[in-house]
């Protein structure tokens, strides 16, 4: 039987870049969209957009999402997490402490991961992937600690609710990785991209704000730019290849490539965009992240858990060009 395109190791790891890349400048991508609009708005919008282009092609049968026959409660479950929970808990954390705070908070989901894995699902990791984590999150620590806009002062409250933002999004990647066992990764994020839209368009008008962000964006070319990138890139394409690399790999591996990839790619996009601080910190913390990132890809001979056994689908299709 020949061998799928999707089931190829390199494939896997050729795609957390494209991930991280697109996830990585996202930072600027909201920065620019929260000028004009308020975060609830920004989030129904980007899944709005998702939600349709997922529709879109259902409707038009480039891709198939079949429901039948499975746990409908796995994807309902992941889509829960991620985004309804984790955004919200995410938007307030951040809002109630520093950018600084914040961004060491949702580095260490892959060392909440491991510890979930380890504690309570029994998960056995090895030292390369333990040490591979330590050091990736050690890398994000140093670029922002040492940067001269470092400072502590966030509430105790904001503290909660970043550490709350940390636990739902390690629970949804095992989440996610669970789904993957009858689920490919188009269903799953089919399944999430709608339920965000539907989820938090009736938040933003049940807080008042009704078509106005989507009338704002008839007016400002910059912004409608904005939502489509987050929409269709960050919402879209970054979740189908995160919930992909997610069946395809160990949890704990999969979260530390996405996530600190992404972290490293932020960083250097920040300081040479959005006039960033960059100093000696910088280079060594990134450097830390990637080596961290690379070490733990490094002997793992198993491509797949058993999670990961299920069919790729429609996934590749799209690989192989179908």
């Amino acid at each position: 039987m020949k061998e799928r395109i999707t089931d190829k190791k390199w494939f896997v790891y050729a795609l957390v870049p494209l991930c991280a890349l697109c996830w990585g400048f996202s930072y600027l991508g909201i920065t620019v969209t929260l000028k004009s609009l308020e975060p609830i708005q920004l989030l129904a919008m980007r899944w709005t957009v998702s939600a349709l282009i997922f529709l879109l092609l259902a409707a038009c049968r480039v891709i198939k999402i079949q429901y039948k026959g499975k746990d409908i409660k796995l994807v309902l479950t992941v889509g829960i997490l991620q985004p309804c929970i984790y955004s919200i808990f995410e938007t307030v954390g951040v809002k109630l402490t520093t950018t600084s705070e914040s961004s060491i908070f949702i580095a260490t989901i892959p060392l909440m991961v491991l510890i979930i894995g380890s504690v309570i699902l029994h998960k056995k990791n090895s030292r390369r992937t333990i040490l591979a984590i330590i050091m990736a999150f050690a890398g994000v620590v140093i670029c922002v600690a040492f940067s001269p806009n470092f400072s502590i002062g966030g509430k105790g409250l904001g503290y909660l609710i970043l550490f709350c933002a940390v636990l739902t999004g390690a629970f949804y990647t095992y989440s996610s990785s669970k789904a993957a066992e009858q689920f490919d990764a188009v269903e799953v994020t089919f399944s999430i991209s709608v339920m965000g839209g539907i989820f938090f368009n009736c938040v933003s008008f049940a807080m008042g704000y009704g078509l106005s962000g989507y009338r704002a964006c008839l007016t400002d070319i910059k912004l409608l730019i904005g939502v489509l990138f987050l929409g269709i890139c960050c919402s879209c394409l970054c979740y189908l290849i995160f919930n992909f690399v997610l069946g395809k790999l160990p949890t704990a591996i999969g979260t530390n490539l996405v996530t600190n990839s992404t972290t490293a790619v932020g960083v250097i996009s920040g300081c040479v965009f959005a006039g960033d601080p960059f100093g000696w910190y910088t280079v060594a913390g990134v450097a830390l992240t990637i080596t961290g990132v690379c070490l733990s890809s490094l002997g793992n001979k198993e491509l797949t858990e058993p999670a990961a056994e299920a069919d790729a689908g429609p996934m590749a299709e799209i690989a192989e060009g179908k």
